[in-house]
């Protein structure tokens, strides 16, 4: 079972830098990187709106009662979005994303540690550093000009 949960996120993330790249080009057709990410970000808003009313599941009226801080998801991912749409083209597809999975192995890495936003503690391990460790030579060497 967790061999497909896995094998799901790789194939998840393989998509990715296509996203990335449809969202570069989208910026660069309508001449603005928040214009592109405001049509990328409503066209994925309309999508899940879809679902949520084809599930019917949930308690909408319950979204006065979340605390303030669940909603900053939102912001998170429009930080994701558009600064991809300023990254691709500059940095290209391959190290924007390497750069972004480093980054976000390293968050990772420090909310298992410590335990936060209601996670149960995972210390780091000498094999979990190594781990990093190796992402971030990997990185190194994907951003590294002329090798």
């Amino acid at each position: 079972m967790l061999f497909g949960f896995v094998l799901a996120a790789i194939v998840i993330g393989m998509v990715m830098p296509i996203q990335a790249v449809l969202n570069a080009e989208l910026a660069r057709q309508l001449r603005s990187p928040y214009l592109g990410a405001l049509v990328s970000l409503s066209v994925g808003a309309l999508i899940v709106a879809l679902f949520a009313l084809v599930n019917g599941s949930g308690e909408l009226r319950k979204i006065t009662q979340v605390p303030p801080q669940y909603f900053l998801g939102g912001l998170l991912g429009a930080i994701f979005v558009g600064s991809s749409l300023f990254l691709v083209p500059k940095l290209g597809a391959t190290a924007m994303v390497g750069a972004f999975i480093t980054g976000q192995l390293l968050g990772s890495i420090l909310i298992d540690h410590y335990g936060l936003l209601g996670l149960v503690a995972q210390p780091v391990t000498p094999s979990r550093l190594f781990g990093v460790i190796l992402l971030f030579t990997g990185l190194l060497m994907v951003v590294r000009k002329g090798a």
